[in-house]
């Protein structure tokens, strides 16, 4: 797996035809693309807090992908409804809803950048209705300290999506100490967080083999204490009764 990098702006890459063909060839090689500063640092502070409070004070629950689901957040500490196992707090929105920080304006050109990278009309499956058994969804992951982690795993490629963009909100050495995000290469782990910042975005193909190591750091904390690691997935995910398009694999629970 080759690092790289890329410091042109989201707008730049959307308006630049050769860009988009050279990132899309850098996926299909499952290269990880990374794309520096580009997401404002002071909203990415303001949105962790906004977030934090929604977790500490109110309950969360599970919810599938359906249709005019709701926004909610959940736990899921090894929740067996799970594709993937895990242990992180999820911060879910739809873009049929609507939310102070008007998510899917503010997250839109890195939603089209996705959809140009898979050869889809750049407005595909933003809409206010699913479409093709499919929708965007925007969810915030937090992984606490001394306890979060997601077991290594393949996404699904399909007509839906090429690439999977996730965006960095916490800096290792800062906010934790050990493990995060981690991708597969010849039998060697490949640790992303030790050369990304905060309001970068990565590029990946989602069927190369990733996941978060345990997140460790060395003071005591709690699920409230929201100390640990954030990071944000901007994916197409297919409705909870989409037969087309292959569920997550995990490979641990795929050994047993």
């Amino acid at each position: 797996m080759e690092i790289v990098i890329y410091n042109e702006s989201i707008n730049e890459l959307i308006n630049d035809s050769s860009k988009i063909t050279e990132i899309r060839e850098h996926i299909e090689a499952d290269n990880l693309v990374v794309i520096k500063e580009a997401v404002n640092k002071k909203l990415i502070s303001d949105i962790k807090e906004y977030l934090s409070q929604i977790g500490k004070n109110s309950l969360p629950n599970y919810l599938p992908i359906i249709k005019n689901a709701p926004n909610f957040h959940r736990i899921n500490n090894s929740d067996h409804r799970s594709y993937v196992k895990g242990c992180f707090h999820q911060f879910v929105f739809y873009p049929w809803n609507q939310d102070i920080f008007n998510f899917f304006k503010v997250f839109r050109k890195i939603f089209q950048l996705k959809n140009l990278i898979g050869k889809l009309p750049k407005d595909a499956f933003l809409g206010m209705k699913p479409e093709k058994g499919c929708t965007a969804r925007i969810a915030f992951q937090f992984y606490p300290a001394n306890q979060g982690y997601l077991n290594p795993h393949r996404d699904p490629v399909h007509y839906h999506q090429l690439a999977l963009p996730t965006v960095v909100m916490s800096k290792k050495g800062v906010d934790y100490e050990e493990g995060g995000a981690y991708f597969i290469s010849n039998d060697q782990k490949i640790h992303v967080d030790d050369f990304v910042d905060i309001g970068d975005i990565t590029f990946f193909n989602p069927q190369h083999i990733h996941g978060v190591d345990s997140i460790k750091c060395s003071s005591e904390s709690s699920w409230l204490d929201f100390q640990g690691r954030w990071m944000l997935l901007l994916a197409i995910n297919k409705l909870s009764d989409n037969q087309d398009i292959q569920n997550a694999v995990d490979l641990t629970e795929e050994k047993k």
